[in-house]
């Protein structure tokens, strides 16, 4: 029997596109709420145990990773993390179906389970310490800003120093409570305001972007 010009029948040849899953991140089942994400079809969950994966149905592909699809991909965690705790999945991640993505959370339960519970509760904030003037930092602008740094490292759960770069003395980011990041963020400037020969920035709150390495 032929279904040429059957509704929705694909042409002879034609090639089908498997549909898998998207991955944004992996959240706490238990309070999770439906929400939409910056596509068309809503992001979904697919759970396992106390775990939730969130996803979003996607052809089963390596997407190219223009700046659409990492803007796409930024938008829909930071709405997540507004609701839960994250940890957030590299942009790019497809799983060719429900069984592979559960295998997945199996494999992977203890290790997503603890660092659920490290980041529990709080945001990301990054630090940005640059010269007030042009030309070469001298060696007490930049004891100032580790001291700054030691400062405000003072009050978080954990912090990262990333490698200098440009006029940059110093950049960090630091894992802070949700409830005091206002705090956080005033406490930085005031402590800036000490110093007058720095600039200091801090840009956020962030999904724990640089807290977390899941392994996919």
């Amino acid at each position: 029997m032929s279904n040429e010009g059957a509704p929705g029948a694909a042409p002879a040849g034609a090639a089908r596109t498997e549909t898998g899953l998207y991955l944004y991140g992996v959240v706490r089942a238990s309070g999770w709420r439906p929400w939409r994400g910056g596509d068309e079809e809503g992001v979904q969950r697919v759970r396992y145990r106390d775990l939730a994966a969130l996803v979003r149905p996607a052809p089963f592909e390596l997407p190219a990773l223009d700046r659409q699809v990492l803007l796409s991909h930024q938008r829909a965690v930071e709405q997540a993390m507004r609701r839960h705790s994250i940890l957030p999945a590299p942009a790019g991640v497809v799983f060719r179906g429900r069984r592979p993505l559960i295998r997945f959370l199996e494999d992977q339960y203890v290790a997503l389970d603890e660092g659920l519970a490290f980041v529990e509760n709080h945001w990301e904030l990054r630090l940005h310490i640059t010269p007030a003037r042009e030309g070469e930092p001298d060696a007490e602008l930049a004891d100032s800003a580790a001291r700054l740094y030691a400062e405000l490292r003072r009050g978080v759960r954990a912090a990262i120093p990333f490698p200098r770069s440009g006029r940059r003395l110093l950049s960090a980011a630091f894992l802070v409570d949700r409830g005091s990041w206002a705090h956080f963020v005033e406490r930085a400037h005031d402590l800036g305001a000490q110093h007058p020969g720095l600039v200091v920035d801090v840009t956020g709150p962030w999904p724990p972007y640089d807290f977390v390495k899941m392994v996919v």
